[in-house]
């Protein structure tokens, strides 16, 4: 049997617990099989559940759709947000917009923020962090840009960027950050635990960064490689 992932030629491995032949790739060092039992881990499937999770369909609603457990969508997602690296800044002497979007964490009481640099010539979201409204937290987003060369940074006009950014690169105003503004409005209709006024949102920190990852930078990614991969 061929490798699903590179095409070359696989060698029997031992069995699986459940009596299934196991293969393994020497090309590309990845273990399979080639017929799976449990409908979750076939490779169209695994490459739907990011999919649908960038188009506003919930955990509970692609495990209907898929008809696989709740579990097994939040792992695939976990494992596949972990394989996806942070791509790197340019250094010559772009222009960025900063801002927050509000969302909540494991009930409506507790209050998070999620900032993000958007580069203004290519439309790509650089960096992003997941916390409190606070001045260490928007630090992290500012730091990474100025380590950048960054040529100017735009803001809404919280006072809190005002002391974190060099005046000489800074502009502030409502106005001047439409694309990003854009991006929050594109954020809050593909990302179900980001929409407005509904009961949708994160139970946990660590699943919001996971769906965040994988809307951001997680296009062009083979997802069952990917999951393969975070598996060893």
């Amino acid at each position: 049997m061929n490798c699903k992932f590179c095409e070359a030629k696989c060698q029997k491995a031992g069995r699986q617990k459940n009596g299934q032949q196991k293969l393994y790739c020497k090309a590309c060092k990845k273990y399979q099989q080639g017929h799976y039992r449990y409908k979750a881990y076939k490779p169209e499937i695994i490459a739907l559940i990011p999919k649908q999770k960038c188009e506003s369909v919930g955990i509970r609603g692609a495990a209907r759709i898929l008809k696989i457990a709740n579990n097994t969508v939040l792992k695939h997602i976990k494992r596949i947000a972990n394989s996806i690296p942070k791509p790197p800044i340019p250094l010559n002497q772009q222009e960025f917009e900063v801002d927050e979007l509000r969302t909540f964490v494991g009930h409506k009481g507790n209050e998070y923020w999620v900032a993000y640099a958007l580069n203004r010539s290519t439309g790509e979201v650089v960096d992003y962090i997941v916390g409190k409204r606070s001045k260490r937290t928007l630090s992290m987003i500012i730091n990474t840009l100025l380590l950048s060369e960054v040529k100017r940074i735009y803001t809404d006009n919280l006072t809190t960027y005002k002391s974190l950014i060099p005046k000489s690169i800074h502009s502030a105003g409502a106005t001047l950050i439409n694309h990003i503004e854009r991006r929050n409005l594109n954020l809050r209709t593909h990302l179900k635990r980001l929409s407005r006024k509904t009961i949708c949102f994160s139970r946990t920190k660590a699943m919001l960064d996971a769906c965040l990852r994988i809307y951001f930078w997680g296009s062009g990614i083979n997802y069952p490689s990917a999951i393969s991969t975070a598996s060893q």
